[in-house]
């Protein structure tokens, strides 16, 4: 691909571009010390690209 200089076409990623206008929530947890289970929660929302928008998928 280098050579022919062929690149691949999806969105790049963008997380570091802020906007001054948003707001920017404290990390929660910072100095808490998680020492047992079921402690803290988390939960993650991945984005999956296609051909006409996105799917997200609540795990």
């Amino acid at each position: 691909m280098k050579l022919m200089v062929i690149d691949t076409i999806y969105p790049k990623l963008k997380t570091t571009i802020q906007a001054p206008t948003n707001t920017v929530y404290p990390y929660l947890l910072r100095g808490l010390e998680v020492n047992r289970g079921n402690h803290v929660w988390e939960m993650d929302i991945p984005c999956i690209s296609m051909a006409k928008g996105f799917m997200f998928i609540l795990i």
